[in-house]
């Protein structure tokens, strides 16, 4: 399975959303291809510290991280899309529309809500340390809820933890 994070950036949330997801995947032994990418991403871009040193502090693998830019082709490997916001979902839907039945809201996907009912992960960027801490910990409770959910769908797909 193939699971892309998008974000704004591509230097605060979603590299560290796709983090826990590898994180938690490597605990149970489920090999998933995991990315992340922004809308309007400055390629090249390193994670911010600040987003290392959550990572680090939870004892997840802080990779070293190049921010992209969503293209086509990344959305067409993916599977399943999980964005932050409702505006990210709305944005890559104009300018990818036939992806509609991929991209999510993380809270939506996560939590079993109707779309129009997601909450937005809130960006960090910009802010201190405090900041940082709070949107690590909501998205590693959205992301335990979003694995368990994808760990479901696969299984009811006959799927396996094998990498596609």
């Amino acid at each position: 399975m193939n699971i892309l994070f998008v974000c704004t950036g591509n230097t605060c949330r979603s590299p560290m959303a796709a983090a826990f997801l590898r994180h938690l995947a490597a605990q149970e032994g489920v090999l998933w291809n995991v990315d992340s990418a922004g809308l309007y991403a400055l390629d090249g871009q390193p994670m911010t510290r600040h987003a290392v040193d959550v990572l680090i502090r939870r004892h997840v693998v802080a990779p070293t991280h190049a921010a992209k830019r969503l293209t086509h082709e990344l959305l067409q490997q993916a599977d399943v899309v999980l964005v932050m916001t409702q505006g990210h979902r709305q944005a890559l839907l104009e300018m990818f529309p036939g992806a509609a039945h991929k991209v999510h809201t993380l809270t939506a996907f996560a939590r079993r809500w109707p779309e129009e009912q997601a909450e937005d992960v809130i960006d960090p960027f910009g802010g201190g340390a405090h900041a940082y801490e709070a949107c690590a910990d909501s998205l590693f409770e959205l992301v335990q809820q979003a694995f368990r959910r994808l760990r479901e769908e696969a299984a009811q797909d006959g799927g396996s933890n094998e990498a596609n």
